[in-house]
């Protein structure tokens, strides 16, 4: 795993579910030395875990994950790309919550509850874009 940092933390994850606690760390360490709030940090280690683990298990590319995070004073902006095969089209987004009785299907929903705004950007494979506002309906 790879981690820069300048304004922003920019980390390559290999397609392995091992490189997750890694990421994990990276982000909970660039996100605290910005004074994010510990439980705002647990939203977005949540979602950027779900979204990326989704690119491992889905995207069916060999090529690292993208992560780029970037905390400003007021919002945390998450990029995740991965160069695969894209998201189902017939996938409705935001997602409605899952069935009880289903073995997966959990995670976007987890990432468009747990983030203030998600969206997919067009690309090749899957962009998605979380957003957790650090002081929600505040000035």
């Amino acid at each position: 795993m790879q981690a820069t940092i300048n304004r922003e933390l920019c980390v390559n994850v290999p397609m392995g579910a091992g490189s997750l606690a890694e990421l994990r760390w990276s982000v909970w360490t660039y996100l605290a030395a910005a004074e994010v709030a510990p439980g705002m940090i647990d939203d977005i280690l949540i979602a950027l875990h779900e979204a990326v683990a989704n690119a491992i298990r889905h995207s069916g590319s060999e090529s690292d994950v993208t992560v780029r995070v970037r905390a400003a004073r007021t919002r945390v902006t998450v990029d995740v790309k991965d160069e695969g095969k894209g998201l189902d089209p017939r996938i409705p987004l935001p997602p409605g919550p899952p069935s009880l009785a289903a073995e997966g299907g959990r995670g976007l929903y987890m990432i468009w509850s747990l983030m203030s705004s998600a969206r997919l950007n067009p690309s090749k494979g899957t962009h998605l874009v979380m957003v957790k506002e650090l002081f929600p309906g505040g000035t």
